[in-house]
């Protein structure tokens, strides 16, 4: 893991999030997925 943090340094841009094992992974697809569900259910309340 160790690894995986320090090669982000060197990455352009830089990662705003890196998931450190499957439990991480886990919870930041569920909030990820519930915003872009908040986001989408928005898109037909916008006029244009």
């Amino acid at each position: 893991m160790v690894k995986i943090m320090i090669d982000s340094v060197a990455q352009n841009p830089a990662p705003l999030r890196i998931a450190l094992g499957a439990d991480a992974y886990t919870a930041t697809h569920k909030t990820l997925t519930e915003r872009l569900a908040a986001l989408e259910a928005q898109k037909w309340s916008t006029p244009g």
